[in-house]
């Protein structure tokens, strides 16, 4: 299909998700965001998803930020028809998104060698807990899982209560595998162009897709595996700093930046101090400098602080509420959030797609669908 250069990139692509709460919609949103077609096939009570509140009219805020731009249809794949309504959809489909537990599909007769038959060209998209096989394969795995099995958890903070390790509250594992795995398809759509439209299956699990996102830095003891290897303790170079009125956050590493910080929070003493006499002393002080830090920006409010910080390319930016963040002039001007009208829903508010394009123009106005709400529309154009 030939599109124009404003079209959306993937304008005319047809993907069918089968996929519940975060992981396997998310990047069916994204791809929805890019121009395709995407029909979400639900259980006919509704993602699980649909579940949370906020609700107005029938759309869960969340669901609606993880499905905005999709078709919804509800089947019921437990039984014969559900599937044969289900293998007419995927035989003109460009891609199939799943995030059951490995087996399922293969079980219900939607595999991807059952439906690649009748449709060679198909990009078969999985997300899975653990992988394919091993172990944990057959094993539940939801986000915060994935977090405490990494090796990282322990180290983003503890609860203040009871000192317990505490992961970061928010499905971080869950949008990463998403992320992933819609580079995953893109790629493997380039791939079929060039292979003469030869489909494959991509997967991603939220295992691997989280650990190789952040451990990087928790690894550096684990890097050089040679005996007598050097070792560095931890290194906390995240310091929330008191303002007069709130918080600031930074990441002051560079000699100028030292400098320049110490003399406007009037700590220019700092500068001659021998355990901050260089980036690495710095950093591997870095509780210890912002303690000293601070004793002078409690002196300032946050707004004077970070306008002082940004005339000397100081990187410092306020410890933001979320109703703050709506307001900042930044985020204003990039257009970061947006609000649509909805018949049915009024006012909704969205956050951008965040890939901006030369020529090609993306249509994110779209609110999340009610539960079957494209049904009879899907079904009478299988007809």
């Amino acid at each position: 299909m030939n599109i124009a250069p404003q079209d959306p990139p993937c304008k005319g692509m047809k993907v069918i998700e089968f996929a519940t709460m975060v992981s396997g919609p998310f990047s069916g949103q994204m791809l929805a965001d890019l121009g395709a077609e995407v029909i979400k096939i639900e259980p006919v009570t509704g993602d699980p998803l649909r579940v949370m509140r906020p609700h107005n009219n029938g759309l869960p805020a969340y669901f609606h930020q993880m499905n905005r731009s999709k078709k919804s249809l509800a089947l019921d794949l437990k039984t014969a028809d559900g599937v044969k309504i289900a293998k007419q959809l995927v035989k003109d489909a460009d891609v199939v998104l799943e995030n059951f537990k490995p087996g399922t599909m293969e079980k219900i007769g939607l595999g991807y060698d059952e439906l690649r038959k009748d449709n060679p060209g198909l990009i078969f998209a999985t997300i899975n807990g653990f992988g394919a096989d091993g172990p944990y394969a057959n094993r539940p795995a939801y986000d915060h899982v994935i977090q405490g099995l990494s090796g990282v958890m322990e180290q983003f903070g503890k609860f203040a209560d009871t000192g317990k390790p505490a992961p970061i509250h928010n499905p971080i594992a869950d949008k990463l595998a998403a992320t992933t795995l819609t580079q995953g398809i893109l790629a493997a759509l380039l791939g079929r162009e060039r292979n003469g439209g030869i489909g494959q299956t991509v997967s991603v699990s939220l295992l691997d897709a989280y650990t190789t996102f952040m451990l990087h830095e928790q690894m550096a003891n684990n890097t050089f595996q040679h005996e007598g290897r050097e070792q560095i303790g931890d290194v906390k170079l995240h310091f929330p700093i008191e303002t007069s009125d709130g918080y600031v956050i930074g990441h002051v590493q560079l000699d100028p930046q030292f400098h320049a910080l110490c003399r406007i929070c009037g700590r220019e003493e700092l500068i001659d101090d021998p355990r901050f006499k260089d980036p690495w002393s710095r950093i591997s002080r870095y509780g210890e400098m912002w303690e000293e830090i601070q004793k002078g920006t409690r002196n300032f409010t946050t707004k004077e602080l970070v306008e002082n910080a940004a005339t000397k390319n100081v990187p410092l930016a306020p410890v933001n509420s979320i109703e703050d963040f709506f307001e900042d002039p930044q985020v204003r001007h990039s257009q970061t959030w947006f609000d649509i009208e909805d018949d049915e829903c009024g006012p909704i508010r969205n956050l951008k797609y965040p890939v901006e394009f030369g020529v090609s123009q993306i249509d994110t106005q779209h609110r999340g669908p009610l539960l079957n709400e494209h049904g009879d529309e899907i079904l009478s154009s299988l007809k």
